[in-house]
């Protein structure tokens, strides 16, 4: 079995494990390159904000954002790119993953690990300690080419964790909710992302992670309540937004596990045209979105942004 074909069975793992994958650059661990309709360097740029509103049907452009778990995409993708590496965007997933990087330029560490720590692998073994936990060799854990370590779990329903580098402690990045991580099987000219764990499955977060992630400020705490003018649109909600709100809101009720925050912009974006249009009240259109995004396993803090964003958007447009 040549590399592409490792890569692709390992994709198919994957995605039969519901993780939604997407191509990284062969040889490195960053999206493949945008197109020049979406590298804001080119001059055939065209602006957009995300992948909802790519001028071409969304395809490697835009990262972990296009990350799916339909295998007829990633078959075209490696058609395309037989030596990509493979990248899982982690919060779609339900994992986080722990990244215990080594000291890579050998700098001092910060005053609280003098003595006492060397690398990420040192720092967390203190928190470990700090909690009178053992080394956790029984979920999946990934070796790094540059000798680091990434330790995978999986999040209990309605808990979501936010990526917030140098956070969780020196040398240790956390992968989540807005972020990605290299798959194993994908390679640099370092080395290959390799399993050293015996198991294939992570396991489920353990309650002392958690409680740590929330303490480094990991966990998202509710928004608070906006006091701002209401925006402006019509006092009731006319016969057409009501059928255009309902429309919206079956759409992202509805949307496929790994496309859900693509379609969530979307239609908060549509949803708030209607607003400015005239068609229906902007307390209507939060509460058809609120609902239709808990339906669709989204959580607070993220329907909250996606609204706020999408009124600032149509806000814009329409000043312009």
């Amino acid at each position: 079995m040549n590399t592409s074909q490792s890569r692709q069975r390992a994709a198919a793992a994957f995605i039969a494990r519901g993780w939604p994958v997407f191509p990284l650059t062969p040889g490195a661990k960053k999206p493949l390159r945008h197109c020049n309709l979406c590298s804001s360097k080119s001059p055939d740029y065209q602006p957009h904000r995300t992948a909802a509103d790519c001028p071409h049907p969304a395809d490697t452009c835009h990262g972990f954002h296009v990350a799916t778990t339909d295998p007829d995409k990633v078959t075209g993708w490696f058609s395309r790119y037989p030596d990509m590496n493979i990248g899982i965007s982690t919060g779609p997933a339900r994992l986080v993953v722990v990244d215990l990087d080594v000291n890579k330029e050998g700098a001092a560490p910060p005053p609280q690990y003098n003595g006492l720590a060397a690398h990420g692998g040192d720092v967390f073994a203190l928190a470990l300690e700090r909690y009178g936990q053992t080394y956790p060799g029984d979920t999946l854990i990934v070796g790094t080419p540059s000798k680091g370590l990434h330790l995978y779990w999986t999040l209990p329903d309605g808990i979501t964790v936010n990526k917030s580098e140098g956070a969780f402690g020196w040398n240790i990045d956390v992968r989540s909710t807005g972020g990605y991580i290299v798959a194993p099987t994908s390679a640099t000219p370092d080395g290959e992302y390799r399993r050293l764990s015996a198991g294939l499955d992570p396991l489920p977060a353990p309650q002392w992670l958690l409680h740590h992630l929330e303490g480094t400020g990991h966990m998202p705490k509710p928004p608070a309540p906006v006091n701002r003018p209401p925006y402006r649109g019509p006092r009731t909600t006319s016969q057409q937004g009501r059928v255009g709100l309902a429309d919206l809101a079956a759409q992202l009720a509805g949307a496929p596990e790994g496309q859900r925050h693509r379609v969530l912009c979307t239609v908060t974006t549509a949803a708030a045209y209607l607003v400015q249009a005239g068609r229906c009240t902007e307390a209507d259109m939060r509460a058809e979105i609120y609902s239709a995004g808990r339906v669709a396993q989204r959580d607070e803090n993220e329907i909250h942004q996606a609204i706020e964003s999408a009124f600032d958007y149509v806000g814009r447009r329409g000043a312009a």
